[in-house]
Formats: structure tokens, sequence, C-alpha cells
């Protein structure tokens, strides 16, 4: 993959259930608009449960993207998700960006 800006996204709730509805809404969300964000220039989405923080609820959203125009693209296609997720469910959730550049990936498989 051709990535070269990615964002790392985690996003904290108060209980297991609403972690579990707030993904599932937001996949529901993202691949409905999967046409959109692949046209802006996104790569890959990888979801993940943190597990290694006791009594806490967290999910972790990595997105890889082909440049920063991408990214910047993409934003939009953010604010669009949010505000329609905002709408379907009223769950709480506090949202830690962070954005980079990769500098190198490491392939363990053929």
């Amino acid at each position: 993959m051709d990535s070269i800006i990615m964002s790392y996204i985690t996003a904290t709730y108060l209980s297991k259930s609403d972690m579990t509805v707030a993904e599932q809404e937001w996949q529901k969300i993202i691949q409905k608009m999967a046409p959109k964000f692949k046209s802006a220039g996104a790569l890959c989405q990888t979801v993940s449960q943190v597990f290694n923080k006791e009594g806490a609820f967290i999910l972790a959203n990595m997105w890889e993207y082909k440049d920063e125009k991408a990214f910047v693209n993409c934003q939009q296609l953010f604010r669009e998700a949010e505000d329609e997720f905002n709408k379907n469910v009223g769950i709480v959730q506090k949202i830690f960006p962070t954005r980079g550049v990769i500098l190198h990936d490491v392939y363990f498989s053929d």
C-alpha cells in the first residue's frame, strides 16, 4: 500500500454497550460513504478495540491516505459522517485525533 499520511483516532465511551452501538453505527455510515472516501483518496480504515486499559471502552480508527490532499479532502466527509452519526445515536464519546506522516512500513508476511 502506498500510504503517505495517516490519522489515528481514539474514541472513549462510557460503557461497553455504547462502544458496541457506536462502532456498528459508524461502520454503517462509513460503508455507505465508502465510494466518496475512495474518490477523495482514502486508502484504508482499520478499526480496533483497545484492550490494555482495564475498565475503559476505547475504539481506535486508523485511516491511511494516499497524500496530504487526500487527507484534507476526507475531512469534509468526516464532518458529514459525524453529523449523521450524531443524528442517529445520542452516544457520548471523547475523541482524540492524532495525525502523522508515514515514515516506513515493515511487513512480516508474504
